[in-house]
């Protein structure tokens, strides 16, 4: 269905519709309909659920007791936030805990902060990390075995995620089992060199996230087509090491870069990033300028050939693989559907009629704005409906009814709790504040507010560089602001109401910056001395700066930008998963870091003196703690003089420490 069959756009803001909000909440509403309401309102719901990417699994609503087991499947998703929470903390206890190597005793357990170089964060006790890790681990497990309750044992345990899932929460069972032997003082353990701990955390929380995990499933599926191409790029260092190796035998460079084959390949390795060029053949281009062209070619065949070939045959692979799992879900909604199709099709024809149609589109009215259609009008709709000509939608035509709801109708709002006081909802004054909240207009004059508190921070920050006094009237300035901003978030839950503002991201972003900084500015302006945390005009200042990213979304105020803002704005959600995967593979290789190198870097080890990394004044760059393992593995991502902490003489000075 190419064109939309009836124009979108929604009740007119002047007509007052009063529904009831149970049936209106697209959270509590769509519980209540799937338990307890007739066939229509089930299947409005599921349709609603199908459409926003939240299908209920099939065999929850194929259950005995559907209604206990589906009433606990939206619980354990109303919990969400939740566990996400707790998969966060989970991460973070890393970054917090006393690394192995050190031994000592707080609150110095790894020395002297001026012998060695730490990553600043801190630390918190053997038995504090222990006890949060305990907490952590409960709720997870609660987290695991949660689903059991609404899908059954069986088919609990014939998912082998399920199964994976339990084996990790085993593992970290043992792992903090020993930690707790350690930690004891009577404990029968007196030393722990290594915990795997770190790493099945890691792991954990990617099986748990649902986007990290497909996209971890689809990088491994292109794998193979990498190998393959990557096989390649191996061959082609390793000739051309060779060659160079041959070709500069009886030079200065042979004699003190290319001394031997596997120091050309390591040398031509990191040539390959260019992260060592033009040093690696300096000193043959000092010995011949002909040389050079070796060197040139080899990067301009590398760099510009071979590179953009992996790329390449990666991203074909890559789309290949991202266009199946786009099937798969689509085969999942697609799975939902046909249990919504059967649970209007209550006589099993294959078909549904008019009447039914006519029942399911009243009551997605309380979840998609849909226009009224009247009933006269409605058999015309079918008939527009209808592809194959029958006067029957069978189950493909229903699918694609409801992908054309979904794409040519808005979610539906969530009625406001002023509308149960007509007086006041009806009134022209009322009406009037609600155009003008929800035109441009409004919006043009907080752009305009922002720019000028935007000047005002400028100014502010200025003068409190310049230690001038006349910053306090500024302040007095930025409070009035915050007040303001406090206004327009008052007048906004006003008109939509709470549940439809709190729906966006960005006015949830919106809602605790404006808080937390009219808060902080009004305590600071009244009680300068008495609150030193919560009146502290630095992170107050930080917290100014980001709420005047709001500037970014004035650029979809103007035409010529509105594409490009968009395009970057949907970008960033689909680039989240990957930036995990990235941060998860970080995490693993910090822990191997930190077991393999932890305490090696301090200043005075007289087996550093003598590297690079000494040199270079790179010592704060190590893998002593989590947060310096990072830092450093960030430095190395960007292969930003990556090699200086691959050399192969560093790398064995460190082993034999």
């Amino acid at each position: 269905m190419d064109e939309p069959l009836i124009e979108s756009g929604g009740r007119p803001e002047h007509i007052h519709h009063h529904r009831d909000d149970s049936s209106n909440n697209p959270f509590g509403g769509r519980t209540s309909a799937i338990v307890g309401g007739d066939v229509y309102q089930k299947a409005a719901a599921l349709v609603d659920l199908a459409e926003d990417g939240e299908g209920i699994p099939t065999e929850v609503l194929e259950q005995e007791n559907v209604k206990l087991a589906t009433s606990l499947y939206f619980a354990y998703t109303r919990l969400e936030p939740f566990w996400n929470l707790t998969l966060a903390a989970l991460i973070l206890l890393s970054f917090f805990e006393v690394p192995l190597w050190c031994t000592g005793d707080f609150p110095n357990p790894c020395g002297s902060k001026e012998k060695y170089y730490l990553g600043g964060l801190p630390y918190l006790t053997r038995a504090e990390s222990l006890i949060c890790e305990i907490v952590i681990f409960i709720i997870l497990a609660i987290y695991t075995f949660f689903p059991i309750l609404f899908m059954g044992k069986k088919l609990f345990w014939s998912d082998p995620l399920n199964s994976v899932k339990v084996v990790l929460l085993f593992v970290l069972a043992v792992d903090t089992l020993l930690d707790l032997f350690y930690v004891t003082p009577i404990g029968p353990i007196s030393s722990l060199p290594v915990r795997v701990a770190p790493y099945v955390r890691v792991i954990l929380v990617a099986v748990n996230l649902s986007e990290v995990r497909d996209s971890v499933k689809t990088l491994f599926q292109v794998l193979p087509d990498f190998f393959d191409v990557a096989t390649l790029l191996v061959l082609f260092v390793l000739f051309s090491s060779w060659l160079g190796y041959i070709l500069f035998e009886d030079t200065v460079q042979g004699t003190e870069v290319f001394t031997s084959f596997p120091a050309t390949v390591y040398g031509m390795s990191i040539l390959f990033t260019t992260s060592n060029n033009p040093d690696l053949w300096l000193t043959a281009y000092k010995q011949a300028r002909i040389s050079s062209l070796f060197f040139i070619v080899y990067i301009l065949i590398g760099v510009y050939f071979v590179t953009n070939l992996v790329l390449a045959v990666v991203y074909d692979s890559f789309k290949g693989q991202l266009a199946e799992h786009f099937m798969s879900l689509e085969q999942r909604r697609n799975e939902l559907l046909k249990t919504t199709f059967n649970l209007l099709d209550e006589h099993k024809t294959g078909f549904l009629d008019v009447r039914q149609c006519s029942a399911l589109f009243k009551e997605l009215n309380n979840y998609r704005t849909l226009p009224k259609v009247n009933e006269e009008d409605m058999e015309a709709v079918f008939y527009a409906l209808d592809d194959s000509g029958d006067f029957k939608i069978n189950a493909d035509e229903f699918t694609d009814l409801c992908q054309a709801i979904a794409l040519k109708f808005d979610k539906q709002e969530i009625p406001q709790w002023l509308e149960s006081f007509p007086t006041i909802y009806d009134s022209s004054g009322y009406q009037k504040l609600r155009q003008f909240v929800r035109s441009k207009y409004f919006e043009y004059i907080i752009f305009g507010m922002l720019g000028l508190n935007l000047i005002t921070v400028i100014i502010e920050t200025t003068l409190d560089i310049e230690n001038d006094s006349s910053q306090l009237f500024w302040q007095e300035v930025e409070l009035v602001f915050g007040w303001l901003y406090l206004v327009e978030l008052a007048l906004k839950v006003l008109v939509y109401g709470f549940s439809n503002y709190w729906r966006s991201g960005l006015n949830r972003f919106d809602f605790f910056v404006t808080w937390i900084i009219v808060i902080g500015e009004t305590l600071a302006a009244f009680l300068p001395n008495g609150l030193p945390f919560f009146t502290n005009r630095e992170w107050i200042r930080y917290l100014l700066i980001a709420r005047l990213l709001r500037l970014v979304r004035g650029l979809l105020l103007i035409e010529r930008y509105r594409v490009k803002v968009m395009t970057f704005i949907n970008l960033i959600p689909n680039l989240l998963p990957y930036l995990g995967i990235n941060f998860f593979l970080m995490c693993i290789y910090c822990t191997i870091g930190m077991q393999l190198f932890g305490g090696v870097v301090y200043d005075g080890n007289p087996k550093l003196e003598q590297t690079t990394m000494f040199e270079n004044d790179y010592m704060v760059f190590n893998f002593n703690d989590y947060g310096s393992g990072m830092v450093t593995l960030f430095n190395v991502l960007v292969m930003g003089n990556w090699q200086v902490w691959m050399e192969v003489r560093n790398f064995y000075s460190f082993v034999h420490l």
